[in-house]
């Protein structure tokens, strides 16, 4: 995604990858009782060697398409972060560092470019939609159920990224931390309360089960209206991002847009009862509660329609929330929900995962991927005094104007963090699906015009 979401840059901070120039005595010193441990944190041993690894200097490049290596620590737990590392690679010695390839546009380029011509350094490469999929029918990432000595039964591990692309026993990308939360409802407590509605009623709704499609469909019926008395409705309830709301409205229902068989192949899912629901809802949602277009608006007018106080609801990705991010500065007091239950899902809140992965280039020998994963590995193990199973939270209070977006919202989201394999399809052209549908089209027919060119892309990946 081109915007830089809140687990992006935690990556760096959590995962992947700051990189300082001390020198050994400071980075060994810095909290440890000795250059085999680091605050509790003991060497690891080679098992072939039974001695402390030693990666003879290796220097290892991590190239995505947004990082800054000199941008210096923003919190304390990214300077304790960068001390902990600057440890590792004096004990293991070895070197990382995380940088922008190419920026956003040219990094699918550069990464299929070097897979293939090959080089004598060695990397590991950010991927999504744009070269996942794409990559792997062209056998440019390495495999990494073959390298030796590597944990992935480790919490650390972001399950989903490790399951979303295997064949048999295979896969090809990691990542590390828990996965980011995305498709949510933001609302206005203002608009809520002035409507005769606690502001945090949401929040309760959620936990008490009673968010669902019914419930926010009364919500929004109560909420737009005529006010005064012209015969045209002049206040709506909700501005949305019409994609975010649509898949996430198919998975809230146990829908899809994509599933694959038995035998691995994947097929067109949107025709399915449980589908196909859920944009008929969609679609009456849009056209009944969704503020209108105007003339001249910009495409993302519900952006502006929602920070400005115009409607209560709002449906987005939680990136939003960030500190510096489009509701910092927002006069109207919010909360977060998570996308409300359809009839025939499965029960559980959830969010909809499209995490960035790791890689590693399928053109070196075994020997040397081996090495890259190992640092890698060690690399990515937490920091010290931030192991805690909830220390995730701390970097998302600040966000937020109540802790019960975090607490709760974002505690249901990191525990249902549901894989979606559309976004990883090369030319697998779903957005359309979705504007037609929030446009007031009929959703069958819209799937009907739709269905061959989706299936196309498919059976071209399926070859």
């Amino acid at each position: 995604m081109k915007k830089l979401s809140k687990v992006m840059l935690a990556l760096a901070a959590v995962c992947s990858f700051a990189v300082v120039g001390c020198n050994k005595s400071e980075g060994a010193s810095s909290g440890s009782k000795s250059a085999k441990e680091y605050q509790g944190v003991k060497a690891q041993k080679d098992p072939a060697t039974k001695k402390i690894y030693d990666f003879g200097g290796m220097e290892v490049t991590i190239y995505d398409w947004w990082s800054n290596p000199d941008a210096p620590p923003a919190s304390k737990q990214q300077e304790d972060e960068k001390a902990f590392r600057q440890w590792m690679m004096d004990t293991y010695n070895f070197k990382v560092v995380q940088k922008d390839l190419a920026g956003w546009n040219d990094h699918p380029t550069e990464v299929a470019n070097y897979c293939i011509t090959g080089g004598d350094d060695a990397r590991v490469f950010v991927i999504d939609g744009r070269s996942a999929f794409s990559g792997l029918k062209a056998n440019l990432w390495a495999d990494l159920s073959k390298i030796p000595n590597i944990d992935w039964s480790d919490k650390k591990w972001n399950r989903p990224v490790l399951d979303v692309m295997k064949k048999g026993d295979s896969f090809y990308t990691y990542a590390v931390g828990k996965p980011e939360p995305r498709h949510c409802l933001f609302w206005n407590k203002r608009i809520l309360e002035e409507n005769g509605y606690d502001p945090d009623v949401i929040y309760d709704m959620q936990k008490d089960g009673n968010w669902t499609w019914e419930s926010f469909e009364e919500m929004c019926l109560k909420l737009t209206k005529d006010t005064d008395n012209d015969g045209i409705v002049d206040q709506y309830a909700m501005a949305s991002f019409n994609t975010e709301f649509t898949w996430a409205a198919l998975h809230s229902n146990g829908g899809s847009i994509v599933e694959m068989d038995d035998n691995g192949k994947y097929y067109l899912n949107l025709e399915s009862d449980k589908s196909m629901e859920a944009l008929n809802w969609v679609n009456k949602m849009f056209v009944n509660y969704q503020l209108p277009q105007g003339e001249g608006a910009a495409w993302d007018y519900f952006k502006t329609a929602f920070t400005n106080g115009e409607v209560a609801f709002y449906v987005n990705q939680e990136y939003d929330a960030q500190p510096n991010g489009l509701l910092a500065n927002m006069k109207d007091d919010w909360g977060m929900a998570c996308f409300p239950l359809g009839p025939n899902g499965d029960g559980k809140l959830f969010t909809l995962n499209g995490d960035n992965m790791f890689a590693i280039p399928n053109c070196y020998d075994q020997d040397k991927v081996n090495k890259i994963m190992k640092i890698m590995d060690l690399w990515t193990t937490p920091t010290p005094g931030y192991e805690a199973e909830d220390s995730w939270k701390d970097g998302y209070y600040a966000g937020f104007r109540d802790s019960r977006a975090v607490d709760e919202t974002m505690q249901y989201m990191m525990d249902n963090s549901i894989s979606w394999k559309a976004w990883l399809i090369p030319g697998l052209n779903y957005q359309p699906v979705s504007w037609d549908v929030c446009g007031g089209r009929d959703p069958q027919e819209t799937v009907e015009a739709r269905k061959n060119e989706l299936q196309a892309a498919l059976d071209e990946m399926n070859q």
